[in-house]
């Protein structure tokens, strides 16, 4: 039981108590938090005691504050890239042109929001293929939707490493188990960016529901 902070005439009064009753109760209660219940007179201590059977006991509740997808690490991690590489491409891409990575990422962030994984460990560990799916995805780029390798590649080791931001310990590159994605930035034509978009989707969402525990229907 939760020790008591202050006395609870409020919810006696509540009960039908009485001012004067009240105010005994208020000045026991003090004296006894001051010098202890044991230096009451018998009858002011069970005076006390019945105002405590009345009133209801306060418990030691643990208060479970659970993260919303947007507080978990691996969300923040995939907004961290997002937002390196948004910063990148609008100082170095042409306004016609779009950089296969930003739909990549984008595309994750919005079924993590969609879809609303837990993203604990089973399902970050799932996660961490999507490397696979995102090394596919980028050759279909180039071998579908006419992508083009920009000139100025796009460090995502460096950008990790050198970051000045409020990056997680634990985060690692984004193409840690592709390290050839480093050599490549493919950027398509504007005309090109819906179907891809929606090539990339469908791709991520499959591998999702069916690899992300907590989003499999029979568990």
């Amino acid at each position: 039981m939760k020790k008591e902070l202050t006395h609870r005439s409020h919810e006696l009064k509540a009960l039908g108590w009485n001012q004067e009753d009240l105010s005994r109760y208020e000045d026991l209660w003090d004296y006894s938090q001051r010098w202890g219940l044991i230096n009451l007179e018998r009858e002011d201590r069970q005076f006390l005691k019945k105002a405590e059977k009345l009133l209801p006991k306060i418990q030691n509740k643990k208060i479970s504050v659970k993260k919303t997808i947007e507080e978990k690490s691996y969300y923040l991690w995939l907004k961290f890239y997002l937002d390196e590489i948004n910063i990148f491409s609008s100082s170095n891409l042409p306004k016609n042109k779009y950089g296969v990575w930003t739909l990549l990422i984008e595309e994750e962030i919005k079924l993590l929001k969609e879809l609303q994984p837990v993203m604990g460990l089973p399902d970050t560990l799932k996660a961490k293929n999507l490397f696979e799916n995102r090394k596919e995805l980028l050759n279909r780029a180039f071998s579908e939707f006419e992508a083009k390798n920009h000139d100025m590649g796009f460090d995502f080791d460096e950008v990790l490493n050198k970051s000045e931001k409020d990056v997680g310990k634990n985060w690692k590159s984004i193409t840690e188990k592709d390290p050839d994605a480093n050599k490549t930035f493919p950027i398509v034509e504007s005309a090109n960016i819906e179907k891809l978009r929606s090539k990339i989707k469908e791709d991520l969402s499959l591998y999702m529901k069916d690899n992300y525990p907590s989003l499999k229907k029979d568990l």
